[in-house]
């Protein structure tokens, strides 16, 4: 096993007229949280998602190590079951699929065990009181109406049902207002 959860070797990302990254280099060790400033532009939100897999953001050079095993060819939903999870500026809604229903499925599919529903009916409970989220909510479509601040918490409760070993936030307080 690799000392470090996350590393990035030489990271660089082109998109036509812009170098939005530029040989990156970053390593993670268990345990440790980091946090990525810079003006609008400058490439985190590029960076996470190019950390996530998504396929507009992938490298042109470099390599993503996670746990050791290189991901940088790795499809979005296998970096998902290794154990990286993201969180969005602005969470999409998906109607017909109510939050419990979309959370349940994602931990089945991450695990590749069956979630019986009465014990994830607790959990999401447990963590939805944790988070002051009402109950309620769990059985509306995800994000589906929902205020900035409710898509973020949603997205602290998929996290916190999830148990990722890496979680990357971009811009949790984006759209929020102060008491969020």
């Amino acid at each position: 096993m690799s000392e470090y959860v996350l590393e990035l070797k030489g990271i660089t990302k082109i998109f036509p007229g812009v170098k939005a990254l530029n040989n990156v280099q970053f390593q993670l060790k268990p345990g440790e949280v980091h946090a990525l400033m810079g003006e609008n532009g400058a490439g985190k939100s590029t960076l996470a998602n190019a950390i996530m897999g998504n396929s507009t953001y992938t490298v042109d050079s470099g390599s993503i190590i996670f746990d050791g095993k290189d991901i940088t060819e790795d499809a979005v939903n296998d970096r998902a079951k290794a154990g990286i999870f993201m969180s969005f500026q602005n969470p999409i809604s998906i109607p017909g699929i109510t939050v419990e229903n979309f959370i349940r499925t994602a931990k089945s599919t991450i695990t590749g065990e069956n979630v019986r529903a009465l014990s994830f009916k607790k959990e999401l409970k447990e963590k939805m009181d944790e988070l002051s989220f009402d109950l309620s909510y769990a059985q509306r479509y995800v994000n589906e109406g929902f205020s900035g601040g409710e898509r973020k918490k949603n997205e602290i409760l998929q996290m916190s049902i999830l148990n990722p070993k890496l979680a990357i936030l971009d811009e949790t307080d984006s759209g929020l207002d102060v008491d969020a």
